[in-house]
């Protein structure tokens, strides 16, 4: 009986010494810039206009749609990062608070998405910060080239 409790713990041991290698190559190495290492663009702005305002709005309706949406997303060419200013934000915000769940719902969705999470932490950017996001197509029609924008509340 020994011998047998011996041996499973040796296997344990080499098992999770060869899944921690995997683990290790699968990340960017430090200070690597994982936009290039994914191969999409990033762009980040703040805003005050009413249309782009009016989008979020529609984004954040949206969110719970949205949020299954990214799930399926395996490829991007380009993320928009899109900080609302307080005015624009006064619009938005009822909605907010309307949609609480399905806000925090997109939000978990993009955070597990390990294509958008490398976005964002290379712009330093919380999932708390999300109150909605828009997928497109790109030009090509590609599944993997989504272009993505992503509504941040201040």
């Amino acid at each position: 009986m020994k011998h047998n409790q011996a041996i499973a713990l040796l296997v344990a041991l080499a098992s999770s010494a060869a899944a921690s290698q995997a683990f290790a190559q699968s990340a960017p190495y430090p200070g690597e810039d994982p936009a290039k290492l994914f191969g999409y663009e990033i762009d980040a702005r703040e805003t005050d206009s009413t249309r782009v305002a009016e989008k979020a709005l529609r984004a954040v309706q949206r969110a719970r749609e949205t949020a299954d949406e990214v799930k399926m997303v395996f490829g991007a060419n380009r993320f928009h990062f899109v900080a609302l200013k307080p005015d624009s934000m006064d619009m938005v915000r009822p909605e907010v608070g309307k949609r609480e769940s399905d806000v925090s719902r997109l939000q978990a969705a993009i955070e597990s998405n390990a294509l958008f999470y490398t976005a964002m932490r290379s712009e330093g950017i919380a999932a708390s910060d999300i109150i909605g996001a828009e997928l497109a197509d790109g030009e090509s029609g590609l599944s993997s080239e989504k272009r993505v924008t992503i509504y941040l509340a201040p």
